[in-house]
Protein backbone atom coordinates (compact mmCIF):
# COMPACT_ATOMS: atom_id res chain seq x y z
CA UNK A 1 0.00 0.00 0.00
CA UNK A 2 1.22 3.37 -0.64
CA UNK A 3 2.54 5.44 2.58
CA UNK A 4 -0.30 8.11 4.25
CA UNK A 5 1.89 10.71 3.79
CA UNK A 6 1.99 13.63 6.69
CA UNK A 7 3.32 17.50 6.82
CA UNK A 8 4.07 18.92 10.04
CA UNK A 9 3.31 22.40 10.71
CA UNK A 10 5.36 23.01 13.99
CA UNK A 11 9.00 22.38 15.48
CA UNK A 12 7.67 22.02 19.43
CA UNK A 13 7.70 18.82 21.47
CA UNK A 14 4.65 17.46 20.68
CA UNK A 15 5.71 17.50 16.88
CA UNK A 16 8.58 15.56 17.43
CA UNK A 17 6.35 13.01 19.60
CA UNK A 18 4.08 12.99 16.53
CA UNK A 19 6.94 12.33 14.40
CA UNK A 20 8.37 9.86 16.06
CA UNK A 21 5.01 8.27 16.38
CA UNK A 22 4.56 8.02 12.90
CA UNK A 23 7.48 7.19 12.10
CA UNK A 24 7.04 4.02 13.76
CA UNK A 25 3.62 3.46 12.66
CA UNK A 26 3.95 1.02 9.57
CA UNK A 27 2.25 2.51 5.92
CA UNK A 28 3.07 6.21 7.43
CA UNK A 29 5.65 8.81 6.99
CA UNK A 30 6.29 12.18 7.61
CA UNK A 31 7.24 13.99 4.55
CA UNK A 32 6.93 17.61 4.93
CA UNK A 33 7.84 20.33 8.24
CA UNK A 34 7.20 23.90 8.36
CA UNK A 35 8.81 26.32 11.45
CA UNK A 36 8.76 29.56 11.70
CA UNK A 37 12.25 29.63 10.45
CA UNK A 38 13.58 27.08 7.77
CA UNK A 39 16.82 26.32 10.13
CA UNK A 40 14.42 25.10 12.80
CA UNK A 41 12.76 23.49 10.18
CA UNK A 42 15.84 21.94 8.98
CA UNK A 43 17.24 21.35 12.46
CA UNK A 44 13.74 19.30 13.44
CA UNK A 45 13.76 16.93 10.12
CA UNK A 46 17.57 16.18 11.05
CA UNK A 47 16.51 15.33 14.35
CA UNK A 48 12.63 13.66 14.03
CA UNK A 49 12.14 13.39 10.64
CA UNK A 50 15.02 12.28 8.41
CA UNK A 51 14.22 12.83 4.77
CA UNK A 52 11.23 15.21 5.24
CA UNK A 53 11.46 18.75 3.30
CA UNK A 54 11.79 21.67 5.29
CA UNK A 55 9.70 25.00 5.21
CA UNK A 56 10.95 28.25 6.17
CA UNK A 57 7.03 29.72 7.22
CA UNK A 58 3.74 27.60 7.25
CA UNK A 59 2.65 29.81 4.10
CA UNK A 60 5.34 28.49 2.32
CA UNK A 61 4.77 24.61 2.77
CA UNK A 62 1.00 25.20 2.64
CA UNK A 63 1.35 26.87 -1.54
CA UNK A 64 3.83 24.15 -2.20
CA UNK A 65 2.65 20.68 -3.68
CA UNK A 66 5.72 18.79 -4.38
CA UNK A 67 5.77 17.08 -0.95
CA UNK A 68 2.78 15.18 -1.83
CA UNK A 69 1.43 15.15 2.07
CA UNK A 70 -1.94 13.79 2.57
CA UNK A 71 -2.71 15.70 5.98
CA UNK A 72 -1.27 18.15 7.83
CA UNK A 73 -0.49 18.19 11.60
CA UNK A 74 -1.16 21.45 13.18
CA UNK A 75 0.72 21.36 16.51
CA UNK A 76 1.34 25.35 16.60
CA UNK A 77 0.20 27.62 20.06
CA UNK A 78 -3.44 27.45 20.31
CA UNK A 79 -4.32 31.06 19.57
CA UNK A 80 -2.97 30.21 16.08
CA UNK A 81 -4.96 27.26 15.22
CA UNK A 82 -7.77 28.96 13.93
CA UNK A 83 -6.08 30.86 11.30
CA UNK A 84 -3.65 27.76 10.03
CA UNK A 85 -6.68 25.56 10.23
CA UNK A 86 -8.78 27.69 7.86
CA UNK A 87 -5.85 28.63 5.29
CA UNK A 88 -5.81 24.30 4.96
CA UNK A 89 -9.47 23.68 4.66
CA UNK A 90 -8.88 26.25 1.85
CA UNK A 91 -6.83 24.70 -0.24
CA UNK A 92 -8.85 21.59 0.59
CA UNK A 93 -5.99 19.69 3.20
CA UNK A 94 -7.07 17.24 5.61
CA UNK A 95 -6.12 18.29 8.26
CA UNK A 96 -5.29 16.64 12.19
CA UNK A 97 -5.36 19.45 14.41
CA UNK A 98 -3.72 19.68 18.24
CA UNK A 99 -6.06 20.42 21.07
CA UNK A 100 -7.77 22.63 21.58
CA UNK A 101 -8.94 23.13 17.89
CA UNK A 102 -9.77 26.91 18.57
CA UNK A 103 -9.99 29.21 21.86
CA UNK A 104 -13.46 29.72 21.34
CA UNK A 105 -16.56 27.93 20.78
CA UNK A 106 -17.55 30.19 17.86
CA UNK A 107 -14.10 29.69 16.27
CA UNK A 108 -14.72 25.85 16.62
CA UNK A 109 -17.85 26.50 15.19
CA UNK A 110 -16.51 28.31 12.36
CA UNK A 111 -13.89 25.42 11.43
CA UNK A 112 -16.44 22.83 11.51
CA UNK A 113 -18.96 24.60 8.97
CA UNK A 114 -15.76 25.75 6.76
CA UNK A 115 -14.75 22.12 6.41
CA UNK A 116 -18.22 20.95 6.05
CA UNK A 117 -18.61 23.35 2.90
CA UNK A 118 -15.42 22.22 1.28
CA UNK A 119 -15.86 18.64 1.99
CA UNK A 120 -12.09 18.99 4.04
CA UNK A 121 -11.69 16.81 6.58
CA UNK A 122 -10.95 18.06 9.83
CA UNK A 123 -10.19 16.55 13.32
CA UNK A 124 -9.01 17.97 16.49
CA UNK A 125 -6.44 15.76 18.11
CA UNK A 126 -8.04 14.66 21.57
CA UNK A 127 -6.00 11.42 20.83
CA UNK A 128 -7.34 9.69 23.86
CA UNK A 129 -10.84 8.92 21.55
CA UNK A 130 -8.08 6.41 18.99
CA UNK A 131 -7.25 4.29 22.07
CA UNK A 132 -8.29 0.84 22.17
CA UNK A 133 -9.51 0.79 25.95
CA UNK A 134 -11.56 4.20 25.01
CA UNK A 135 -13.45 2.17 21.93
CA UNK A 136 -13.80 -0.33 24.09
CA UNK A 137 -15.50 1.61 27.15
CA UNK A 138 -17.66 2.72 24.23
CA UNK A 139 -18.69 -0.46 23.01
CA UNK A 140 -19.47 -1.58 26.21
CA UNK A 141 -21.32 1.72 27.65
CA UNK A 142 -23.59 1.60 24.15
CA UNK A 143 -24.03 -2.29 24.73
CA UNK A 144 -25.87 -1.54 28.28
CA UNK A 145 -22.79 -3.42 30.36
CA UNK A 146 -23.32 -1.18 33.47
CA UNK A 147 -27.24 0.03 32.80
CA UNK A 148 -27.93 3.06 32.24
CA UNK A 149 -25.20 5.62 33.17
CA UNK A 150 -25.92 7.83 36.42
CA UNK A 151 -22.80 9.34 36.88
CA UNK A 152 -18.98 10.59 35.68
CA UNK A 153 -16.21 10.95 38.60
CA UNK A 154 -12.80 12.46 36.58
CA UNK A 155 -9.86 14.41 37.36
CA UNK A 156 -6.88 15.57 36.13
CA UNK A 157 -4.05 17.39 37.36
CA UNK A 158 -0.33 18.16 37.12
CA UNK A 159 2.13 19.90 39.24
CA UNK A 160 2.85 23.04 37.32
CA UNK A 161 5.92 24.30 39.67
CA UNK A 162 7.40 21.13 39.29
CA UNK A 163 8.65 21.81 35.73
CA UNK A 164 5.21 21.06 33.92
CA UNK A 165 5.46 22.39 30.16
CA UNK A 166 4.27 25.93 29.89
CA UNK A 167 1.78 25.06 27.15
CA UNK A 168 -0.67 23.25 29.92
CA UNK A 169 -1.26 26.34 31.91
CA UNK A 170 -1.53 28.71 29.21
CA UNK A 171 -3.07 31.77 28.94
CA UNK A 172 -6.08 33.62 28.71
CA UNK A 173 -5.40 34.08 24.86
CA UNK A 174 -4.65 30.00 24.55
CA UNK A 175 -7.87 29.16 26.60
CA UNK A 176 -5.79 28.40 29.80
CA UNK A 177 -5.79 24.64 31.32
CA UNK A 178 -9.49 24.28 30.56
CA UNK A 179 -8.69 24.22 26.71
CA UNK A 180 -5.81 22.25 27.23
CA UNK A 181 -6.63 19.46 29.90
CA UNK A 182 -10.47 20.25 30.77
CA UNK A 183 -11.78 19.22 27.04
CA UNK A 184 -9.83 15.35 28.41
CA UNK A 185 -12.78 15.55 31.42
CA UNK A 186 -15.51 16.53 28.72
CA UNK A 187 -14.69 13.67 27.04
CA UNK A 188 -14.89 11.51 29.91
CA UNK A 189 -18.48 13.10 30.36
CA UNK A 190 -19.23 12.68 26.30
CA UNK A 191 -18.07 9.06 26.25
CA UNK A 192 -20.85 8.48 28.78
CA UNK A 193 -23.05 10.93 27.46
CA UNK A 194 -22.94 10.29 23.63
CA UNK A 195 -23.34 13.55 21.97
CA UNK A 196 -25.72 11.80 19.71
CA UNK A 197 -28.03 10.89 22.19
CA UNK A 198 -27.49 13.87 25.13
CA UNK A 199 -27.50 17.36 25.33
CA UNK A 200 -25.82 19.50 27.83
CA UNK A 201 -28.60 21.38 30.34
CA UNK A 202 -26.19 23.10 32.36
CA UNK A 203 -22.80 23.23 33.69
CA UNK A 204 -21.07 25.07 36.61
CA UNK A 205 -17.82 25.46 38.22
CA UNK A 206 -15.54 27.42 40.42
CA UNK A 207 -12.06 27.74 40.76
CA UNK A 208 -8.98 29.29 41.74
CA UNK A 209 -6.95 31.62 39.35
CA UNK A 210 -3.79 32.65 38.33
CA UNK A 211 -2.52 36.07 39.60
CA UNK A 212 -2.26 38.48 36.89
CA UNK A 213 -3.86 36.87 34.00
CA UNK A 214 -6.81 34.67 36.06
CA UNK A 215 -6.18 31.60 34.09
CA UNK A 216 -8.02 28.17 35.70
CA UNK A 217 -5.57 26.89 37.63
CA UNK A 218 -7.77 24.44 39.90
CA UNK A 219 -11.42 24.33 38.77
CA UNK A 220 -14.18 22.29 40.10
CA UNK A 221 -17.21 21.44 37.49
CA UNK A 222 -20.23 20.21 37.66
CA UNK A 223 -22.31 19.60 34.21
CA UNK A 224 -25.74 18.44 33.72
CA UNK A 225 -27.07 15.89 30.69
CA UNK A 226 -30.20 15.25 29.62
CA UNK A 227 -31.43 12.98 26.74
CA UNK A 228 -32.85 13.72 23.69
CA UNK A 229 -35.40 11.08 24.01
CA UNK A 230 -37.42 10.80 26.93
CA UNK A 231 -36.66 7.24 27.83
CA UNK A 232 -33.15 8.88 28.28
CA UNK A 233 -32.81 10.43 31.92
CA UNK A 234 -29.30 11.57 31.64
CA UNK A 235 -27.06 12.20 34.54
CA UNK A 236 -24.24 14.43 35.94
CA UNK A 237 -20.78 14.86 35.54
CA UNK A 238 -18.08 15.40 38.33
CA UNK A 239 -14.95 16.91 36.47
CA UNK A 240 -11.50 18.55 38.24
CA UNK A 241 -8.51 20.08 36.52
CA UNK A 242 -5.74 21.40 38.26
CA UNK A 243 -2.19 22.66 37.49
CA UNK A 244 -1.47 22.72 41.54
CA UNK A 245 -0.94 19.67 42.00
CA UNK A 246 -0.48 16.09 40.41
CA UNK A 247 -3.76 13.83 40.33
CA UNK A 248 -4.22 10.27 40.51
CA UNK A 249 -5.89 11.07 37.00
CA UNK A 250 -8.84 7.84 36.90
CA UNK A 251 -12.43 8.09 35.89
CA UNK A 252 -15.30 6.59 36.51
CA UNK A 253 -18.16 5.58 34.76
CA UNK A 254 -21.13 4.88 37.60
CA UNK A 255 -24.17 2.77 36.19
CA UNK A 256 -27.63 1.18 37.36
CA UNK A 257 -25.97 -1.97 36.81
CA UNK A 258 -21.73 -1.44 37.61
CA UNK A 259 -19.42 0.28 36.58
CA UNK A 260 -16.43 1.54 34.30
CA UNK A 261 -13.34 2.64 35.88
CA UNK A 262 -10.01 4.17 33.68
CA UNK A 263 -7.11 3.43 35.66
CA UNK A 264 -4.24 6.11 35.77
CA UNK A 265 -3.58 7.73 33.35
CA UNK A 266 -7.30 7.98 31.87
CA UNK A 267 -5.76 10.23 29.01
CA UNK A 268 -4.13 7.62 27.91
CA UNK A 269 -5.73 4.60 28.61
CA UNK A 270 -4.33 1.00 28.83
CA UNK A 271 -6.59 -0.61 31.57
CA UNK A 272 -10.26 -0.31 32.11
CA UNK A 273 -11.82 -2.20 34.82
CA UNK A 274 -15.68 -3.38 34.32
CA UNK A 275 -17.22 -4.20 37.48
CA UNK A 276 -21.19 -5.44 37.31
CA UNK A 277 -23.11 -5.38 40.57
CA UNK A 278 -25.54 -8.12 41.46
CA UNK A 279 -26.43 -6.74 44.79
CA UNK A 280 -25.25 -3.56 46.81
CA UNK A 281 -22.37 -5.62 48.63
CA UNK A 282 -21.82 -8.14 45.47
CA UNK A 283 -20.17 -7.51 42.19
CA UNK A 284 -17.34 -8.85 39.91
CA UNK A 285 -15.18 -7.01 38.04
CA UNK A 286 -13.02 -8.04 34.95
CA UNK A 287 -10.00 -5.95 33.98
CA UNK A 288 -8.98 -5.66 30.60
CA UNK A 289 -5.43 -4.58 29.67
CA UNK A 290 -4.57 -2.60 26.53
CA UNK A 291 -0.81 -2.49 25.89
CA UNK A 292 1.18 0.35 24.20
CA UNK A 293 2.28 -0.13 21.03
CA UNK A 294 5.94 -1.22 20.25
CA UNK A 295 8.59 1.35 20.67
CA UNK A 296 12.24 1.22 19.13
CA UNK A 297 13.38 3.42 21.96
CA UNK A 298 15.04 5.33 19.66
CA UNK A 299 13.35 8.85 21.25
CA UNK A 300 12.95 10.40 24.43
CA UNK A 301 9.52 11.33 24.40
CA UNK A 302 8.43 14.64 25.49
CA UNK A 303 4.97 13.57 27.05
CA UNK A 304 3.95 10.07 28.55
CA UNK A 305 2.64 7.71 25.99
CA UNK A 306 3.12 9.52 22.84
CA UNK A 307 3.59 6.56 21.12
CA UNK A 308 0.38 6.39 21.16
CA UNK A 309 -0.27 8.88 18.72
CA UNK A 310 -0.02 6.23 16.43
CA UNK A 311 -3.84 5.07 16.80
CA UNK A 312 -5.16 8.73 16.37
CA UNK A 313 -2.49 8.98 12.74
CA UNK A 314 -4.18 5.82 11.57
CA UNK A 315 -7.83 7.14 12.78
CA UNK A 316 -7.23 10.26 10.29
CA UNK A 317 -6.04 7.84 7.55
CA UNK A 318 -8.64 5.90 7.58
CA UNK A 319 -11.32 8.47 7.52
CA UNK A 320 -9.37 10.53 4.96
CA UNK A 321 -9.10 7.44 2.52
CA UNK A 322 -12.59 7.05 3.13
CA UNK A 323 -13.61 10.36 2.28
CA UNK A 324 -14.88 11.35 4.98
CA UNK A 325 -14.92 14.90 6.29
CA UNK A 326 -15.02 13.75 10.16
CA UNK A 327 -13.49 10.28 12.38
CA UNK A 328 -16.06 8.48 13.85
CA UNK A 329 -13.89 8.37 17.28
CA UNK A 330 -14.47 12.75 17.95
CA UNK A 331 -16.90 14.18 15.68
CA UNK A 332 -17.44 17.37 15.38
CA UNK A 333 -20.21 17.21 16.91
CA UNK A 334 -18.41 15.98 20.07
CA UNK A 335 -15.60 18.35 19.76
CA UNK A 336 -18.24 21.15 19.79
CA UNK A 337 -19.92 19.45 23.10
CA UNK A 338 -16.52 19.12 24.78
CA UNK A 339 -15.97 22.78 24.07
CA UNK A 340 -18.86 24.07 25.15
CA UNK A 341 -18.78 22.20 28.31
CA UNK A 342 -15.40 23.94 29.05
CA UNK A 343 -16.53 27.34 27.95
CA UNK A 344 -19.78 27.23 29.67
CA UNK A 345 -17.56 26.72 33.13
CA UNK A 346 -14.55 28.96 32.19
CA UNK A 347 -17.20 31.78 31.96
CA UNK A 348 -18.49 31.60 35.24
CA UNK A 349 -15.12 31.47 36.91
CA UNK A 350 -13.33 33.60 34.68
CA UNK A 351 -11.72 36.70 35.41
CA UNK A 352 -10.40 39.14 33.59
CA UNK A 353 -6.84 40.51 33.72
CA UNK A 354 -7.47 44.41 35.26
CA UNK A 355 -9.35 42.38 37.99
CA UNK A 356 -6.46 40.31 39.28
CA UNK A 357 -3.87 41.03 41.61
CA UNK A 358 -0.51 41.71 39.69
CA UNK A 359 2.02 38.39 39.67
CA UNK A 360 4.65 37.89 42.47
CA UNK A 361 7.97 35.89 41.91
CA UNK A 362 7.20 32.65 42.50
CA UNK A 363 3.25 32.70 41.33
CA UNK A 364 1.74 30.59 39.11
Amino acid sequence: MVPFRWAITSAGKIAADFAHAVRQLEGHEVVAVAARSEAAAREFCARHARGAAAYGGYEAMFRCDRHGADACYVATRPDSHRALCERLIARRVPTLCEKPLATSVDDVAALYAAAAASRTFLMEGVWTRCFPATAKARELLRGGAIGDVVAVQAEFGYAIANGCPDGVRGSAATGGMGRDIGVYLAEKALLAFDSRDYDLADARGVAVLGRGDGVDLTVAASARMVGRDPKRRGGVASLLWTGQCDTPEVCAVLGTAGSLRFAATHHTPRTLEVTTRTSRTASRTEVLDFPEPGDDGAHRWNYPGSISLQYEAASVARAVRAGAVEAPEWTHADSLAAHRIVERVRDQCYAPTADVDAAKPGDF
